[in-house]
C-alpha cells in the first residue's frame, strides 16, 4: 500500500486540532498513550518479530516509560520525538506515527523551514542542490546550529521507518524531505547558522532565515528529473523505456491494466531488444498491479505471494478497539481469515497461487532501475523479478525487503492525550521467493550507480544514462 494513500486517509478523519506542539500534557496521560501504543502494536502488528526486533522494541519501551515517568508533564512535541524511535525500531516501513497533519511531513513547523534541498552524492556527503540563498548551492553541510551534520544524520536515521535491515531506505527518505525531518525531530529555533564546505574543503558560516512550507515545496519541484506519470518511451528502435512512477493509478486499476496492455502490445510490434523498467521513487500502491506488471515480462508460470499472515481476526480481540478506525467491511474480513497450525492466514488475494505470463509478455532483455524509494508493492515486484532471474538490476538497493513487507489494510488508533495517529498494518506479506543470505535486506543491484555532485547539480540522470550507454 502506498504511504501517501494512508496519509490521505488519516487526514480525512482528523479533527481540526493541528499544532500546539508546546502544549503540556500530564505524565499519567502520556503514560496511558504509551501503554495504548504498546498494547495495540503487540496485538495487531503481524511482523513484530519478523527480523528478531521484538526484544529491542520491548527494551526501548521500558526506557521511554522511565523517561516519561520521571517528569511531571511533557509537551506534545517532546512526546512525539521521544516515542517515534520506539516505533521505528519495529523495522516496518508501513507503521506510521502521525501528528495531526496539514502538510505531510511538516508536522510541527509550517513556517521557518530550513531553506534548502539536499541530496547525497557518490561519497554519501550531504550536498545542497537548491537553496534560497544561491551561494549555498554546490556546498556541503558540516554543521547546522552548531550540531555536526554526522550527528544530525544519525538522529534522523534513528527516526526513519524502514523495512528490516534495508540500508538505502533511510537515506533516501532523509534526502527526500530533509528540511521537514530536521524540523520534526531536531529544530528548536526559527533561524539557522550553518557551516558549509566547498569541494576543496574551505569552510564558511552562513546565517539563514526560514521559509514557509509552500516555498520549500516549490524549490523541491525544481530539482526532480523523474517523471511523475506512468509512460512508455522508445529511446531508439531497439530500446524501450517503461516508467512506472506509481502503482496507484489516477482513476482506476483498469486504467493501469489498459496502460500495461497497450504498452506491451506496442513493444511487441517493434524490434525491441532491451526493455528498461524504471521504478525509482515508486513507493507502491495497489499490490495486484505489481503482479500484473510482472506477468508482462514473465517467461514461465510463477508464484508471487507465498502467504499472507495476520495477528488478529476480529475487532473484539483488540483491547483498544474503541480508539481505532477500521477499514470498510472489516467485519466481513474474518470470513477469509483461516487458522492453520496456530497461525492466521488471509486467503483471498489475487496474488496468491500460481500465475501465467500475460498474452503480450515480453521475453527479451530487461533492465530494472531502482532506488531506496522503490518500496512496498514495487519491492515485491522487484523481488519476484530477481528470484526469476528476469534481468539486470541497476541503481541502489530497493526500499523494501526481498522477502516481503507488512502492509495491506491498516488500523488507525487515535492516542487520546497527544492526538497522534498510530497506523498499524494488519497483514504480513511473504513473497514467493527463495531465502536470501542477508536477512532483512532489500533487492541488491547488480550494478551500483550513484550520481556525482556534478550530476546532481545539473539534474543529470546518471542511472538511466549509464544503462543507455551500455
Amino acid at each position: 500500500m502506498k504511504f501517501k494513500l494512508l496519509v490521505i486517509l488519516i487526514v480525512a478523519i482528523l479533527p481540526d486540532c493541528w499544532g500546539q506542539p508546546l502544549r503540556k500534557i500530564g505524565k499519567q496521560q502520556m503514560l496511558n498513550d504509551l501503554q495504548i501504543l504498546r498494547k495495540s502494536v503487540e496485538e495487531v502488528h503481524p511482523g513484530l518479530n519478523r527480523f528478531g526486533q521484538e526484544a529491542g522494541f520491548a527494551a526501548r519501551y521500558d526506557s521511554i516509560n522511565t523517561i516519561i515517568s520521571g517528569r511531571d508533564s511533557i509537551t506534545a512535541l517532546d512526546f512525539f520525538r521521544i516515542v517515534n524511535p520506539l516505533l521505528s525500531s519495529i523495522k516496518c516501513g508501513h507503521v506510521k506515527f502521525l501528528p495531526p497533519v496539514k502538510d505531510f511531513p511538516f508536522y510541527y513547523y509550517l513556517e521557518n523551514i530550513l531553506p534548502v534541498i539536499v541530496r547525497f552524492d557518490e561519497n554519501n556527503r550531504l550536498l545542497i542542490v537548491k537553496a534560497q540563498n544561491d551561494q549555498l548551492r554546490g556546498k556541503y553541510f558540516s554543521k547546522i546550529n552548531n550540531r555536526p551534520i554526522d550527528e544530525i544524520l544519525e538522529m534522523l536515521r534513528a527516526n526513519m521507518f524502514v523495512d528490516g535491515n534495508v540500508m538505502a531506505a533511510a537515506d533516501a527518505q532523509i534526502q527526500q524531505y530533509f528540511s521537514a525531518w530536521y524540523a520534526d525531530f531536531i529544530q528548536d529555533q526559527n533561524s539557522f547558522l550553518v557551516e558549509v564546505t566547498d569541494h576543496s574543503g574551505k569552510r564558511e558560516d552562513v546565517k539563514l532565515s526560514g521559509i514557509s512550507v509552500p516555498q520549500w515545496q516549490e524549490m523541491d519541484k525544481q530539482v526532480s528529473f523523474l517523471s511523475k506519470k506512468n509512460e512508455l518511451i522508445f529511446k531508439n528502435d531497439s530500446t524501450a523505456y517503461l516508467r512506472i512512477a506509481s502503482f496507484m493509478p489516477d482513476v482506476s486499476n483498469k486504467d493501469f491494466s489498459k496502460f500495461l496492455s497497450a504498452s506491451f502490445a506496442g513493444i511487441g510490434k517493434k524490434s525491441v531488444k532491451k526493455l528498461i523498467i524504471d521504478v525509482r521513487g515508486n513507493e507502491g500502491g495497489n499490490d495486484k498491479l505489481g503482479m500484473e506488471l510482472f506477468a508482462f515480462i514473465a517467461q514461465r508460470d510463477f508464484g508471487y505471494y507465498d502467504r499472507i499472515e495476520m495477528k488478529v481476526r476480529k475487532r473484539k480481540n483488540i483491547t483498544y478497539n474503541k480508539l481505532a478506525y477500521f477499514p470498510r467491511f472489516s467485519g466481513l474480513a474474518s470470513i477469509f481469515i483461516k487458522k492453520r497450525k496456530g497461525k492466521l492466514f488471509w486467503t483471498l488475494h489475487k496474488n496468491l497461487g500460481n500465475h501465467k505470463p500475460a498474452k503480450h509478455a515480453y521475453t527479451g532483455e530487461v533492465v530494472f532501475l531502482m532506488d531506496g524509494l522503490s518500496y512496498s508493492v514495487t519491492s515485491e515486484f522487484l523481488a519476484v523479478a530477481h528470484d526469476q532471474s528476469r534481468g539486470k538490476f541497476v541503481g541502489e538497493e530497493s526500499g523494501g525487503t526481498y522477502t516481503g513487507d507488512n502492509s495491506g489494510a491498516f488500523l488507525i488508533f487515535k492516542l487520546p492525550a497527544s492526538s497522534i495517529d498510530l497506523g498499524i498494518p494488519v497483514a504480513a506479506y511473504y513473497a514467493a521467493v527463495k531465502s536470501q543470505k542477508e536477512i532483512g535486506r532489500g533487492i541488491l543491484p547488480d550494478l551500483v550507480v550513484k550520481p556525482t555532485a556534478s550530476d546532481l547539480l545539473n539534474n543529470r540522470d546518471t542511472v538511466l544514462n549509464q544503462v543507455l550507454e551500455n
